[in-house]
């Protein structure tokens, strides 16, 4: 009994020092550079998110945000590098879309997002725009369905890796016309733009930015946008459920999270920085330019979102809906 109660006394008392130091690194931090880390190459739409994002959690906590690209594996290496850093708050993953879905279609039975991280806050959203080759013959996503059914046409597109939003959205409108496409993974979104501007791929579900940019310069044709309504800055293009196919809609979402462990006091001074600069007009602004869309949510909505997609995509490969190559 004595060595029980001794037990449990330790265990007490390790605890209340944990916390104790918990309680003090949560006031001091941060006092050293923090470090995002981002899953794909320089250039891309996660890259900019972070970059935005780094500069207004710079300004809000008072030390330097370093951007870190470690690209490869549709983000899995650059998961799994912070997954295993210290749980101290100076070491965070710029997560997107694909963080959620990889461990649900991966052959690898990756480690669910939430077993390895905690969310911190949302940066923002983005919609993909479909473009095509001028070499394709296609005006429209109809056209576009016509050719990929014709046997003797090999329909490619070009994504920023396995489970990104770009591969998502072929993905997507291959299940709801019922049409084969061959996806071809890239490791980021730069290099998959120059194989499409050089004509080496057919498609592509580009981001905003540079999509519609590309488009206006007539490099390529916009034939729609994956999200619900008509992008403010592209009002011409319509929308993937405008164009005969509701179901190809799908946006990509960009965040940060943190090693699993980390303090909430930590977390909840990193996301109020973040907020309070995004709801800055110039902020905003630059996102927006990008085609990006500022979002706000905080660690509980974040997490509670990050749940609810996970439920979306698991329900989704179970019961067929989203057939994957």
């Amino acid at each position: 009994m004595l060595n029980t109660k001794k037990s449990i006394f330790m265990i007490v008392g390790a605890l209340i020092a944990s916390l104790a130091v918990s309680t003090a690194q949560s006031q001091t931090y941060p006092d050293r550079p923090i470090r995002l880390v981002v899953g794909f190459s320089p250039g891309g739409p996660t890259d900019l998110a972070a970059r935005i994002a780094g500069r207004i959690m710079s300004d809000g906590l008072g030390q330097p945000v370093i951007i870190e690209n470690r690209p490869g594996a549709g983000g899995e290496l650059a998961a799994n590098l912070v997954a295993k850093a210290p749980a101290d708050g100076y070491t965070l993953l710029v997560n997107v879309t694909a963080d959620l879905v990889s461990p649900i279609i991966s052959k690898n039975k990756r480690e669910p997002l939430l077993r390895s991280f905690v969310p911190v806050a949302n940066i923002c959203t983005a919609p993909n725009v479909l473009v095509v080759h001028p070499s394709v013959p296609a005006a429209n996503v109809a056209e576009l369905v016509a050719l990929a059914r014709k046997k003797d046409l090999n329909i490619s597109y070009g994504s920023a890796g396995t489970g990104t939003v770009s591969h998502l959205s072929g993905v997507l409108l291959a299940t709801s016309a019922n049409v084969e496409l061959t996806h071809v993974p890239y490791k980021g979104t730069a290099a998959a733009q120059s194989d499409l501007l050089s004509g080496r791929l057919s498609i592509m579900f580009d981001n905003l930015g540079n999509g519609l940019a590309n488009a206006q310069s007539h490099k390529v044709r916009a034939l729609a946008v994956t999200a619900a309504t008509r992008w403010y800055a592209a009002p011409d293009v319509p929308t993937m459920k405008e164009s005969g196919f509701p179901g190809a809609e799908i946006e990509s979402i960009f965040g940060l999270l943190a090693p699993i462990g980390t303090s909430p006091a930590i977390v909840n001074k990193i996301a109020a920085a973040l907020q309070a600069g995004l709801v800055k007009d110039t902020n905003r602004q630059s996102l927006l330019r990008m085609g990006l869309d500022p979002s706000a949510m905080g660690p509980t909505d974040y997490l509670n979102y990050i749940r609810a997609e996970t439920a979306r995509w698991e329900k989704m490969v179970s019961d067929g809906t989203l057939k994957l190559e």
